[in-house]
């Protein structure tokens, strides 16, 4: 068709074949709204609460062919959060109520509070709470005298942290303890985190507290009117937070490695061995090492408190497991803390009575231990001195020679002491007097003891319209805890150089192919 008054045309139609079609027009459609994803991952939200927006796109491009945005996604994701799991701050006005509900089938929790009163009537400002399960707290008294705490950020609307206690039972695996949601990880709130535990979950003495160094729970395990400070408890250091603080001042690969050489080390003579290296390499660093109480980081000074532990894992590989919930309102996260923990228990008092019921005498773990070393042993040399104390002279086939004296229970290698299972040493002198070197295991790694941690029972929550009515103030978030802004949160996450993994190659530009930038900051971006 002419346009009128030029020599211009126009085409209004063309029945022939489409080659010009623009491959970046929009392939959305406006009915796929974010409510009708929400209801479309609703399932997939309840398997996985860390789904990606990536994740939901391509599930819905499968489902209908559509391509949504990133920002529908993510809109779609968290309506589906809130039909699930409620809204954020109205979470924390039930927070209460979910707490006797849990109690109502589960009697015997402990629910600590501690709030703010305001000037409304019936109303406080949450600021802290701290729980901990009957099933766990019957548990503990069976685990290994260890605890190990950490704290990780919370990721919803309302900033906070999520600090976490942890054992370690006869199996070495991780047993949930205690938990507590507070305002942030300071000296108030760790000191009142402990004393929750020491006043509330156990009386037990001499457990050993293993953290990072921070200053919090430092003053906290130092306070002798909190219930930690020796001989009620002993603290230790996980020794990666503290390589890492070495490697963040020095920054040298090389006397970190010889540090953590130096922690691992079973005896004072290795111990002292690697000190040296480190003091010929940089004096300073030695300084450094030698201002810190030796006790809270080495093996070999430690005296057997940490059973061999050195690292706060226990608590992190816990962390990882609440990493999706930390994003949600804190009903939905300690309702998942209750279902997770029953988990283990059902999955580990199942284990625990099979072993039992086949007259298995130690755990998994111990068995493995005592298998190696009883074929090591083999090949030693035994030279007794003194039937009577138990007196031996043992040498290993690299000519390593050992003393042991099984009347004292204790090696001159330190492994018997450190983790509480006879060493090869001790077991070839064993089998020359044609004693049980099994009589030399610590009683926490038996079956009986591993079957009694998990034995406790967890029982259904019931409905809630079942749950007992609250009568208590009005709990409402802190203003001052609530997230300014949209998209996604921050990382409030200090990084050091743990978090920096080896063989990972700098970022890539997609345009430029040059390493250390992306394409929004590739400074050629306007002349390609």
């Amino acid at each position: 068709m002419v346009v009128k008054d030029t020599s211009l045309f126009v085409i209004n139609k063309y029945t022939g074949p489409h080659t010009c079609v623009n491959p970046c027009l929009n392939r959305d459609h406006h009915q796929l709204d974010s409510n009708l994803v929400a209801t479309h991952i609703k399932s997939l939200i309840k398997a996985q609460f860390t789904l990606t927006p990536a994740a939901i796109q391509a599930s819905v491009m499968e489902k209908w062919g559509y391509q949504i945005s990133y920002k529908k996604a993510l809109d779609g994701k968290h309506k589906a959060l809130r039909q699930l799991f409620g809204d954020f701050s109205q979470s924390y006005t039930e927070l209460p109520r979910l707490f006797l509900g849990m109690e109502q089938s589960n009697p015997e929790c402990v629910v600590i509070w501690k709030t703010c009163e305001i000037n409304m009537s019936n109303t406080e400002i949450f600021q802290r709470v701290f729980w901990s399960f009957k099933p766990s707290i019957e548990g503990f008294e069976h685990c290994r005298p260890i605890m190990s705490i950490d704290g990780t950020h919370l990721y919803g609307k309302y900033r906070g942290k999520l600090l976490i206690a942890m054992g370690c039972d006869g199996n070495n695996q991780l047993f949930p303890l205690a938990f507590a949601i507070t305002e942030g990880e300071n000296t108030d709130s760790c000191g009142w985190f402990l004393a929750c535990i020491r006043n509330r979950v156990t009386k037990r003495m001499g457990i050993c507290v293993i953290s990072d160094r921070h200053p919090g729970i430092m003053a906290a395990m130092s306070d002798p009117h909190l219930g930690w400070a020796a001989p009620s408890g002993y603290h230790r250091i996980c020794m990666r937070h503290f390589a890492s603080n070495f490697m963040t001042r020095f920054k040298d690969k090389v006397l970190k490695n010889l540090v953590c050489r130096a922690a691992l080390a079973t005896t004072v003579r290795k111990f002292n061995k690697h000190m040296n290296t480190i003091g010929r390499i940089n004096s300073e660093a030695l300084q450094w090492l030698e201002a810190m109480l030796v006790h809270i980081w080495a093996l070999s000074h430690d005296g057997g408190r940490r059973y061999g532990l050195m690292t706060t894992n226990i608590s992190e590989v816990f962390n990882s497991v609440l990493k999706g919930a930390r994003s949600l309102p804190v009903t939905a996260l300690v309702q998942l803390t209750f279902f997770r923990l029953n988990g283990y228990f059902v999955a580990r008092r199942e284990l625990g009575g099979n072993r039992l019921a086949s007259d298995e005498q130690f755990t998994p773990y111990v068995d493995a231990l005592l298998k190696g070393r009883v074929v090591k042993a083999g090949s030693m040399e035994i030279v007794l001195y003194d039937h009577v104390k138990g007196l031996f002279h043992v040498k290993s086939r690299r000519g390593r020679t050992h003393r042991v004296n099984l009347h004292e229970k204790n090696c001159t290698c330190g492994k018997t002491l450190i983790y509480g299972v006879p060493c090869s040493h001790m077991i070839a002198a064993c089998q020359h007097r044609c004693v049980d070197f099994r009589l030399f295991v610590d009683g926490h790694y038996s079956n009986r003891s591993y079957y009694d941690t998990w034995a406790s029972l967890f029982h259904p929550i019931l409905n809630e319209d079942e749950w007992p009515l609250y009568d208590g103030p009005t709990i409402v978030p802190p203003a001052s805890m609530q997230r300014m802004g949209s998209g996604r949160p921050r990382s409030t996450r200090l990084h050091n150089e743990m978090d920096d993994r080896e063989g990972i190659t700098s970022i890539t530009c997609g345009l430029c192919k040059q390493l250390g930038h992306n394409r929004r900051s590739c400074k050629n971006r306007n002349q390609l």
